[in-house]
């Protein structure tokens, strides 16, 4: 009997990993306005802060909100349709390993979720990713429409909670938060006082009571929907790009620059409206605008940066920038728990407390910051081992009995 092993780092495409490093730079920005403090203030608050606050946030909004995860999720597809071919290739049981895969990656992201920070996104990506193998074999054609039906979805969701926004069933989550917050005698703390107190009982508390409506926040934006056409989206990208990548034929349709030039005026507009709001959702005729410029502008950006970015690699130039980035790619999972744990001992109570002590106009330097050390780290770990410590679990986890039948 023959066994299918992960992929060495002379088996790995660079450019990939380069991409995936790139992701999470972003990926740092947009979860670190929130451990600034973000979700601590109210509106009104949000659109009287400093002018360089403001201009950092609607950086955030029109660059980053949507597009880095959205650029990781399509990744996380291209991934899935790599590793089925391979699998194929060798008559392994796919199947069988993929969902041993998203299992471990649920263990890991419930495990961030609760004991570190309950804005995990791995849960979300395991779940969703069990779904994948209906899709494997499916033709362009159907993954298209699947494609569509599902970037649409969210935007008919928004319409319905418009609709009704005093149906029982949308807050039936967050009233059992509340019931369970007063229960566990934390009634009278706001969300702040929590997140800085000393006590790592009530920042964990924290976690496990915003983690029961995330469920609700993800259905009532769409993210489920929205991740899987992501998803496909990657898998059909792996079809008709990826020959080319490891061929260097890159060759970039004009149809993806006017795919990046619609995300970046429709992202525009949403960082408009949320500066103006103060909120990224809201249940009014302007925030249904503010729904469909989010959902069309991050999904086209977020294409049209992975785009941009082929069209750099193939032109050869910036080599060094690349092999840089695909340090921080080949440890991504090891480098997005490392950015929360050090974000949650530098914001959170039992750190150092900074939560809305820093102006968000500081986010930059703490992204370069937390950045460079994990490329540092990264560099020095992969000159000894040939993939990051958490990276080495998932997969050891995973491909343990991978193995053709008979």
């Amino acid at each position: 009997m023959s066994e299918i092993k992960p992929t060495t780092g002379s088996e790995r495409i660079q450019v990939l990993d380069a991409l995936r490093g790139f992701a999470l730079f972003g990926i740092l920005f947009a979860n670190l306005y929130s451990f600034i403090g973000y979700n601590t203030y109210t509106p009104a608050e949000i659109i009287v802060l400093p002018i360089l606050d403001r201009a950092v946030l609607f950086f955030i909004d029109w660059f980053v909100e949507g597009k880095f995860y959205g650029i990781f999720s399509i990744l996380f597809g291209v991934g899935f349709a790599l590793q089925a071919e391979r699998f194929s290739a060798a008559s392994v049981n796919f199947r069988a390993f993929w969902y041993r895969r998203m299992l471990v990656l649920c263990c890991i992201g419930l495990l961030h979720m609760y004991l570190i920070w309950n804005g995990d996104i791995l849960t979300l990506y395991s779940l969703l990713g069990m779904l994948l193998p209906l899709f494997v074999f499916r033709s362009d054609r159907t993954l298209l429409r699947w494609v569509v039906v599902l970037l649409f979805i969210p935007l008919v969701i928004h319409l319905v909670t418009y609709l009704t926004p005093d149906a029982p069933f949308w807050g039936s989550l967050r009233r059992i938060s509340t019931g369970l917050k007063a229960q566990w005698g934390f009634a009278d703390l706001s969300l702040l006082e929590m997140r800085t107190s000393d006590s790592a009982l009530e920042v964990c508390a924290v976690n496990v009571l915003y983690a029961i409506p995330r469920a609700m926040s993800y259905l009532l934006s769409g993210r489920y929907f929205q991740v899987l056409g992501l998803f496909l989206i990657g898998i059909l990208l792996a079809r008709h790009w990826l020959p080319k990548i490891k061929n260097n034929e890159v060759r970039v349709p004009s149809s993806a620059i006017w795919i990046g030039g619609i995300g970046l005026i429709t992202s525009f507009a949403y960082a408009v409206i949320k500066g103006m709001i103060g909120t990224p959702y809201a249940l009014t005729e302007i925030g249904l605008l503010q729904a469909v410029v989010y959902h069309v502008g991050s999904t086209s950006l977020a294409l049209g940066i992975a785009m941009l970015f082929l069209v750099f690699w193939a032109s050869g130039r910036a080599e060094r920038v690349f092999q840089n980035l695909a340090l921080l790619g080949r440890m991504a999972l090891t480098n997005y728990i490392f950015q929360n744990v050090t974000a949650v001992l530098l914001f959170f109570g039992y750190g150092l407390a900074l939560m809305r002590k820093v102006p968000f106009s500081y986010l930059p330097f703490f992204a370069f910051g937390i950045l460079t050390v994990q490329w540092l780290f990264s560099r020095a770990w992969l000159k000894r081992f040939k993939q990051g410590p958490l990276e080495y679990v998932w997969r050891r986890l995973s491909y343990g009995s991978s193995r053709t039948k008979g």
